[in-house]
């Protein structure tokens, strides 16, 4: 009987990469013809780019063998996991699900495959209409508060660079979401890349395939549906209030609401849900010509070589004197910088890329560490006014018509403002603002230091093409539900506070593995949970 075994540290140039090449390295190292064996699946793919004379990648197979074959080498054999099985959950009444972004949708699935049938609240609209609002909002600059980058099905993450954690490095939750985004239609390398991505425009695609999954095994989606109050029985969640009049009945409450949601937040501090601050980080968006970071990262013979990508990259700094930071965060290579912002009057960015990563620009936040000390009041909001000031500052120092304050990097660092701006992928259009304006002075002294470290280090980076843009402040929530090792909220039992919003998690499969974790917390509880009551109510 043919057997299967795993083989590590195969090294495959790059121009030769390709299922072909990948047999014939396998049974090299099995010492056996390629005609005896047959990958069964790639389990690992690693970029070995150190070495600019020739760039590899390094693999790990599973492969088929005869079975007459002498392991000598004593390679592991290898096995498939096993597929989960769920025992249903007992009737009772049906869970609510507020939100519909990673958190939100991975719960809701997590729910049906219990026999569950989820109630889902998103107060943003429905992927088609949410993807027409903004691209209206880019070309006539009329923001719809409730449906934008931040807000509305798919969650803030539709709108991203679509990365994910790879399975190598992390959980078994994150890899049942890879396994999950690929039945959904992502591409299989997702699950064995060692930094994989989807990017927007297939996200849009997977989040209705989700979307359709949920509705044909009885959940409910309700779009335009903002959760305006909670029930209360005791110390227990009973249900929720639907646009400020519609009630339903539940005692399962998940709480999927995102980093932006300000006046959620200001509902749960009204109900008397613990809540605390916690660290943010707040900066800029720098962008380089994609050349010019494939020119810093491949060098001259990989600069511009198809097979591999735009190049990524990754810069730490910190001050030893004052023990403040500053580092990238959601770097997009080949994409573009887009106004994220959620409120009137307030101006706030991110990145975004496509699957193909094909766009003529990368950027990436440059994000400094704030603590709750710099919120200035012990308040568990004050983190919202914090950033909500930032944001403020923005929008004024744009024009005030939503276009975004940048500067020149060489310009930042002289402390001048750009007479004319370096050539960007902001669609809404840029203007030249001191960016110094924006920011507490700590922020852009720190933003000035880790500059200067990193022009010794790579003066490609900091050079004249660069551009700045501001403010990126949503990197995530200054706020944290405070919840049990159960997931539940410490002082409403029912009230399960999940995903970015939490203040637990941040990112895609981060936030999407916390809905699986709080949804088998319920359901372990079994039965003295789900065992009271009848159908939701509708008042």
């Amino acid at each position: 009987m043919a057997r299967e075994l795993r083989i590590d540290g195969l090294l495959i140039p790059v121009e030769k990469d390709g299922a072909g090449e990948y047999l014939k390295a396998a049974a090299r190292r099995l010492g056996i013809p390629a005609a005896g064996i047959g990958v069964v699946r790639i389990l690992a793919k690693t970029p070995v780019f150190g070495d600019r004379r020739q760039f590899y990648y390094e693999l790990s197979l599973a492969v088929r063998v005869p079975a007459g074959y002498k392991n000598k080498e004593n390679f592991p054999r290898y096995a498939a996991k096993p597929v989960m099985r769920y025992k249903p959950a007992p009737a009772g009444p049906r869970p609510v699900v507020i939100g519909f972004g990673p958190a939100g949708m991975f719960a809701a699935l997590e729910l049906i495959e219990y026999g569950l049938k989820p109630l889902i609240f998103e107060r943003g609209k429905k992927l088609e209409e949410r993807h027409a609002d903004v691209r209206r909002f880019i070309k006539e600059r009329k923001l719809v508060p409730e449906s934008n980058i931040q807000f509305g099905e798919g969650g803030a993450g539709t709108y991203s660079d679509g990365k994910l954690f790879s399975r190598r490095k992390n959980t078994s939750y994150a890899g049942k979401v890879l396994d999950t985004f690929i039945k959904f239609g992502a591409p299989p390398e997702i699950s064995y890349v060692s930094k994989p991505h989807l990017g927007t425009d297939l996200l849009r695609r997977i989040v209705a395939n989700i979307r359709n999954h949920i509705l044909a095994r009885g959940g409910e989606i309700h779009y335009g549906s903002k959760l305006t109050d909670i029930l209360v029985s005791g110390d227990a969640a009973a249900g929720v209030v639907i646009n400020g009049s519609a009630e339903y009945l539940s005692p399962a409450i998940y709480l999927a609401i995102g980093h932006s949601a300000r006046d959620t937040f200001e509902l749960l501090h009204k109900k008397g849900i613990t809540l605390e601050q916690k660290p943010v980080s707040v900066g800029v968006r720098v962008e380089h010509p994609a050349a010019t970071i494939n020119l810093i990262r491949y060098g001259a013979k990989y600069g511009n070589f198809p097979g591999i990508g735009a190049a990524v990259y990754s810069f730490n700094y910190t001050n030893r004197r004052t023990g403040r930071g500053a580092y990238t965060f959601c770097m997009c290579p080949g994409g573009e910088v887009v106004n994220a912002s959620s409120e009137e009057g307030l101006l706030a960015l991110n990145g975004m890329s496509c699957a193909a990563r094909d766009s003529a620009f990368s950027n990436a936040a440059i994000a400094v560490t704030c603590v709750p000390a710099d919120y200035g009041s012990a308040h568990p909001l004050a983190g919202f006014k914090f950033q909500r000031g930032i944001e403020r500052k923005a929008f004024l120092a744009g024009g005030g018509d939503w276009r975004t304050p940048a500067q020149n990097l060489s310009d930042f660092l002289r402390g001048r403002r750009s007479s004319a701006l370096n050539r960007n992928s902001c669609a809404m259009g840029t203007r030249s603002a001191d960016l110094a304006g924006l920011f507490p002075a700590f922020i852009t002294g720190t933003l000035r230091c880790a500059f200067k470290q990193w022009k010794k280090e790579s003066p490609l980076f900091v050079a004249d093409d660069a551009l700045l843009m501001g403010p990126e402040t949503r990197t995530t929530s200054p706020v944290r539900i405070r919840r049990g090792k159960n997931f539940m909220s410490i002082n409403m039992r029912g009230l399960y506070p999940i995903g970015e919003g939490s203040g637990y998690s941040g990112g895609i499969t981060s936030s999407a593995a916390d809905a699986l974790k709080a949804v088998e917390a319920a359901m372990n509880r079994g039965a003295t949970y789900w065992a009271s009551g009848s159908d939701p109510v509708i008042l």
